[in-house]
């Protein structure tokens, strides 16, 4: 019967499948007429294939928002090396519309778009919109360094484990 239990709990845990990368932005944005200090963090979920939320604190725009724009781009892993033009679709928060454009972006064949996002070239077409006035972003992303957390799955499986070691 505690084997049959086991079992039962084994399948019933299932284990999460998205890998959230998060980039930080902390350089300025501008236009022709000012430019403005700006911190951004930037989460995308590489199994969804897109932008999941974003953190963006400047003079001009503050605001955070969560949902999903996906990426605009066929071809997540590269098939050779070469430069690629990509970017996510716009969202909108507030009164801000976001471009998040990576413009002459190299990728070795192989390489996962959402693993390198912080070799994107300084941007192009990356802009926010406030009220309708653009405000171009001027530096590149970031990767942000994570420490691996075991998920609560595979915690449930080593707790199951440990009590059925504990039960025999």
């Amino acid at each position: 019967m505690k084997k049959l239990f086991l079992i039962l709990a084994l399948c019933t845990c299932t284990t999460a499948n998205a890998a959230l990368i998060t980039y930080s932005y902390d350089h300025t944005i501008s236009n022709r007429y000012e430019m403005h200090d700006a911190l951004g963090l930037f989460t995308v979920d590489d199994q969804r294939e897109g932008l999941v939320s974003v953190l963006f604190a400047s003079q001009p725009a503050t605001f955070s928002w969560e949902g999903y724009a996906p990426l605009m781009y066929d071809e997540v892993v590269a098939t050779e090396s070469q430069l690629y033009e990509n970017g996510f679709e716009s969202f909108t928060a507030n009164n801000v519309t976001f471009d998040l454009w990576l413009d002459l972006f190299w990728l070795d064949a192989g390489e996962n778009i959402f693993h390198h996002l912080d070799k994107a070239a300084p941007y192009e077409g990356a802009l926010l919109a406030v009220d309708g006035n653009p405000y171009w972003l001027g530096g590149s992303l970031n990767k942000v360094r994570t420490v691996e957390v075991p998920e609560p799955s595979a915690l449930a499986l080593l707790s199951l484990g440990l009590l059925g070691f504990a039960l025999k």
